[in-house]
């Protein structure tokens, strides 16, 4: 359910939803210490959580942007298959806690630019909750021109260079994948 608004001439726009989901059968990947081997487990989970987005107009060409999210994701009923351990209540896999984003960005005569903070809330990487990802806060940013059908963009991504992890495995021991680094770009945009 959610709802969505308009205020001031389209100034201010303002949108809220909330969700709940119970799942049946949904698909847990399992796989056994030496990762040789993956299978699949079926589980019951319940999901819900808010979510709302702001975006104002204070002046011509100035955008701000703001959302925040909330999501509790669970195991409602969950046997692992390997270990015969009882996960229910745990937290589901990849499922952040909480988001938010915060962006500013402003266009005038061809000119662009944006600098934006996305935030991610504590993440779990495997079924018992055993590893996860502390919070972390991640910085962009963006300038360019833009003409008629056609624009040209400078940008960095991850500005300060923020370590963290978007994978962790088990396996004889932890394997774990880094988050892109710091990343400097050159794009060219055409629409057709």
């Amino acid at each position: 359910m959610g709802a969505k608004s308009s205020w001031f001439a389209d100034r201010l726009v303002a949108n809220f939803a909330a969700y709940w989901t119970n799942v049946s059968d949904y698909q847990v990947l399992i796989a056994s210490q030496d990762r040789l081997f993956q299978d699949i487990a079926n589980a019951e989970v319940k999901t819900s959580g808010i979510e709302l987005e702001l975006r104002a107009r204070p002046m011509t060409g100035l955008e701000l942007i703001a959302g925040v999210g909330t999501t509790n994701a669970r195991f409602t009923d969950y046997l692992n298959p390997l270990s015969g351990q009882d996960l229910s209540g745990n937290k589901l896999t990849y499922a952040p806690r909480s988001t938010y984003n915060i962006a500013a960005q402003y266009r005038h005569n061809g000119i662009f630019s944006r600098l934006e903070l996305q935030s991610y809330g504590t993440t779990f990487f495997n079924d018992t909750n055993t590893f996860e990802q502390d919070p972390y806060t991640l910085v962009n940013a963006r300038v360019g021109y833009e003409w008629q059908d056609y624009a040209i963009y400078l940008f960095v991504n991850n500005l300060f260079d923020k370590r963290y992890f978007n994978g962790v495995f088990q396996g004889t021991e932890p394997l774990a994948n880094y988050g892109e680094r710091r990343l400097f770009g050159f794009q060219f945009q055409a629409n057709f």
